[in-house]
């Protein structure tokens, strides 16, 4: 039950800083704190970042011509 909050959260999270470009980190930085060890939770986020800015990267690659 706790994987399923703490990846309902991140993929939500995730959605809404595409919009607005920023807030990733201050939301899910503590939701990840709450149910995980600190460096754990830092980790975490730095692997759900770096996912975000991945598939920021492709989507927006496309739409540009990068990625035909």
């Amino acid at each position: 039950m706790t994987y399923l909050v703490v990846c309902s959260v991140a993929f939500i999270i995730s959605i809404l800083s595409l919009f607005s470009g920023f807030g990733l980190g201050t939301v899910l930085m503590p939701a990840f704190a709450l149910f995980f060890p600190l460096p754990l939770a830092i980790a975490a986020t730095v692997v759900v970042y770096l996912a975000n800015n991945i598939f920021k990267v492709i989507l927006v690659g496309r739409s540009v011509g990068i990625f035909h």
